[in-house]
């Protein structure tokens, strides 16, 4: 009993102090980030677009080539391409290749390329980077091109993406916070430019679990270490974390199954998720009646590399449906105000719970009307009023 009595001493006095950094941060308008209202998150392609945005040296900015040079140098060691013209290059998003399309393409006058591609949380596609390696050396030669990976935290593309594609990794958490960090001082005259920068830097902050500001965690570490009783709570705190969050998702299965059965829902045929526990990557579930389309759940999965993340995005799937019935659903749920970040999901989660703090995200799984079935719920209500009556 004492070590639980410690535990949740411990626990209390963590929570006074965040709440405590909570209030300067609204205070002082720290609270306050354009990336954060407008739902950037984990969307992939919209990370590339504002990194490709401080990389292009004609870019609106109006400084020129001094991001690129800066992220260039910033690369250190890790960048080969002797000569590289940065100040006359032009920067691609999403480029169309006949084998994909390239996240972000930068190139310069002498036919040379950088090639970044992109991931904050989506798997690899089938051998994506062997792909556009062949298109690049068809395209630009041999040393006349880099490969870059980009994710939140520096892993290793898959295996059978890369294959023995020889590419670079680089990270949201050090690599482009770094490069950021020092985009701020060049921009230090721009105060528009500078100040963005400063709020993107504080959204990947949060993505990437490092938006703790330096004083709270010293006071956080100053009371645990000041503690005997708090510094071994601590420990067998970090021990039992992975069981924490495999608890939350299956939590997140069971509340998915109640919902299902509640609305007369199926899994889709191919789907299993008992193992959502222990997911390392994204994991979708599919639900469906007699439709031609599906209600995806898309959950994060545990990254023990990146110190744990989760989240739930709910989607109107619509690969695989007739023409017909993408223009309709599209009609309807634009209508209802739902954003459509691609060419395949709807996404009908206006504020998806994505959230490093699994506190927060067990929280909402156990609220009276969890998240998942009050968003399910908007769906079918929403398909039934407009979708299914013109159909008829």
């Amino acid at each position: 009993m004492d070590n639980i009595d410690n535990i949740t001493n411990l626990l209390n006095q963590i929570g006074t102090i965040r709440k405590k950094n909570a209030e300067m941060l609204e205070a002082s308008g720290g609270m306050f980030n354009v990336f954060d209202i407008c739902d950037v998150k984990h969307y992939e392609n919209i990370h590339s677009k504002i990194i490709a945005a401080f990389l292009n040296p004609k870019g609106s900015h109006g400084l020129k080539h001094k991001f690129l040079e800066c992220f260039i140098h910033s690369l250190g060691e890790k960048f080969k391409i002797k000569d590289f013209n940065f100040k006359n290059a032009d920067v691609h998003v999403e480029h169309t290749v006949n084998n994909g399309r390239l996240d972000i393409l930068i190139e310069d006058t002498q036919n040379k390329a950088i090639i970044i591609e992109n991931k904050v949380h989506a798997g690899d596609q089938s051998e994506q980077l062997q792909r556009y390696d062949s298109h690049a050396k068809d395209r630009y030669g041999e040393g006349k091109y880099q490969i870059f990976y980009l994710t939140l935290y520096g892993d290793k593309a898959s295996d059978q993406s890369a294959g023995k594609v020889e590419y670079k990794r680089i990270s949201y958490n050090k690599g482009i916070i770094d490069w950021l960090e020092k985009c701020v001082a060049i921009a230090a005259r721009l105060p528009i430019v500078r100040e963005t920068i400063i709020q993107y830097i504080n959204h990947l902050k949060i993505l990437t679990n490092q938006d703790m500001n330096t004083e709270q965690k010293k006071e956080i570490v100053d009371t645990i270490v000041g503690n005997p009783d708090f510094l071994e709570s601590a420990q067998y705190i970090q021990g039992i974390w992975e069981d924490c969050k495999r608890q939350v998702c299956k939590n997140l299965q069971t509340e998915i199954e109640k919902t299902a059965k509640e609305f007369g829902l199926r899994l889709h045929d191919g789907d299993y998720y008992e193992n959502i526990g222990n997911a390392v990557g994204p994991v979708r579930i599919h639900l469906k009646r007699d439709w031609d389309f599906k209600i995806a759940i898309s959950h994060w999965g545990i990254n023990t590399k990146g110190g744990g993340s989760f989240g739930v995005v709910i989607a109107i799937a619509y690969y695989g449906s007739s023409d017909e019935t993408k223009v309709k659903l599209i009609e309807c749920t634009r209508s209802f105000g739902t954003h459509v970040p691609h060419d395949e999901m709807i996404n009908f989660s206006k504020q998806p719970v994505f959230e490093p703090c699994w506190a927060k995200a067990q929280k909402m799984l156990n609220e009276k009307e969890n998240f998942v079935y009050k968003t399910v719920k908007e769906i079918i209500e929403l398909l039934e009023q407009k979708f299914f009556n013109q159909a008829t």
